[in-house]
């Protein structure tokens, strides 16, 4: 019986630890429920959160650095450095001209430049002054030609004298008759030194016209065909002086189709034109990493040939010297150089005039680096003055069959901006012009030390500044 009760309340304490532990199961179950969580959910709850904790921090990418951008930035903040006349005109549409002309390797190596400070920032790394880059970046290049560069840097401006191709001449004559073409009246080692210079430069002293009548009261009046031009194409030259008394020799018609003639066979000219403006204006070169400007004017014959004026064709005179001085000084400020061409003084004669003397030097002040003269249909002297050289006249160079004594003027710019001046005795002689050598070219060379003012020559002819 004891043993009954003990059985039964066994029995009731398994059933009661039994309900306990359903009791505590199903509370555990809604402990989970209520937080979502099971363990099913908790597994996997735990594989995402390991998951997402062995995944890598986001890398960023590294910010793409343009070059050409920095590059430009460094410029245009250190635009002072470029001189004067550039770091005024550098802001960024100016920058995108520079790369359109050069590209964007040229704006990485400007900065690389100013940032070492070269000397001559533009110089060395486009290789032009900077008055010649801003004429090539603005398009600045009108009435101017852009030569190739040679190899050695060295630009040759060849000057000569008074030409005439008229039809009456005797020179042309001779030309014709001799059927040599140009070496008929012109000796094989002057034209070589004038076809190999960059720029070869003449005294246009006629008209190519067939048309107009002579100006009333003129003693000398010349005009040739037109298609004497090829003659010029011959010789080398390149650029021609109007200034001179007979470019109107046939009035106005002489000169427009002489003018006409000189466009079409790609002859520039310079000192005349069918308007003051034209007459005035320079015309430039770009060569060897320089520009220069070349300037003609005359000072003689205002009674027959016509000064040009807003109105009227005719030539670039005048009697005092502010005219070119005030053309040379803005020149100057387009050009490294400035080449004056100059009619003025007397003929048949070494004396010199006061006006030459006088607006060579007024010349010199206002900018120019070499005059160099005509007229006189002889050789006269040359001086120095404030370092630049004054050549007063060349004389003839194929004009007529008179024996006289002339000149041949080679300009050096070195590409460090040095100026060499070569000045060649030469006689016209027998209508053919050449360099004067033997006994007959020592008497000229010591006739023409004699004429030299604060200037030396040696006996290969190079001209130099007297040190006393």
């Amino acid at each position: 019986m004891r043993f009954m009760k003990i059985k039964r309340l066994s029995c009731i304490f398994l059933s009661l630890l039994l309900m306990l532990t359903t009791l505590v199961s199903c509370t555990n179950n809604v402990i989970q429920e209520g937080s979502l969580i099971t363990e099913e959910d908790s597994s996997e709850a735990s594989q995402e959160e390991s998951i997402e904790q062995s995944l890598p921090e986001e890398v960023k990418k590294p910010e793409s650095i343009d070059p050409y951008e920095v590059a430009s930035a460094y410029v245009l903040a250190n635009s002072e450095k470029l001189g004067e006349d550039l770091s005024e005109r550098m802001n960024e549409e100016f920058l995108d001209k520079i790369t359109a002309a050069f590209g964007e390797e040229k704006i990485e190596l400007l900065a690389k430049n100013i940032e070492e400070s070269h000397e001559s920032v533009i110089k060395s790394t486009f290789g032009y002054s900077e008055k010649a880059f801003i004429s090539i970046v603005e398009n600045d290049l009108e009435r101017t030609v852009v030569l190739e560069n040679d190899e050695d840097g060295i630009t040759e401006f060849v000057f000569v004298g008074d030409c005439s191709f008229a039809n009456s001449s005797s020179v042309m004559r001779s030309y014709k008759n001799r059927k040599k073409g140009v070496e008929g009246i012109v000796s094989q080692e002057v034209l070589e030194i004038m076809r190999s210079a960059n720029v070869a430069m003449a005294n246009n002293e006629f008209t190519f016209t067939n048309r107009g009548e002579p100006i009333p009261g003129k003693r000398f009046t010349f005009r040739g065909d037109p298609e004497n031009v090829n003659v010029y194409h011959e010789m080398g030259v390149d650029i021609v002086g109007m200034a001179n008394n007979h470019a109107f020799d046939y009035g106005p018609d002489s000169l427009t189709d002489t003018l006409s003639t000189l466009d079409s066979a790609g002859i520039a000219h310079v000192g005349a034109g069918e308007n003051i403006n034209d007459a005035r204006a320079p015309f430039y070169y770009i060569v060897n990493g320089f520009k220069y400007a070349v300037i003609a004017g005359s000072s003689v014959d205002f009674k027959t040939t016509r000064c040009a004026t807003d109105e009227v064709s005719g030539v670039f005179q005048f009697k005092t010297p502010e005219p070119m001085a005030e053309e040379i000084a803005k020149a100057k400020e387009k050009a490294d150089y400035v080449i004056v061409y100059m009619h003025w003084g007397k003929e048949s004669t070494t004396v010199l005039t006061d006006m030459q003397t006088v607006h060579g030097k007024a010349f010199i002040d206002a900018g120019a680096d070499i005059v160099v003269g005509m007229h006189s249909h002889c050789m006269q002297g040359m001086e120095y003055y404030n370092g630049k050289l004054l050549v007063y006249s060349l004389g003839n160079f194929t004009f007529s069959n008179f024996s006289l004594t002339c000149g041949m003027l080679r300009m050096r710019i070195s590409p460090d901006g040095n100026i060499e001046n070569t000045y060649y005795p030469m006689m016209q002689t027998g209508n053919r012009t050449y360099i004067n050598t033997g006994s007959s070219g020592d008497k000229q060379l010591a006739r023409l030390r004699r004429l030299l003012i604060n200037a030396e020559i040696s006996d290969e002819f190079i001209v130099t500044e007297k040190n006393d």
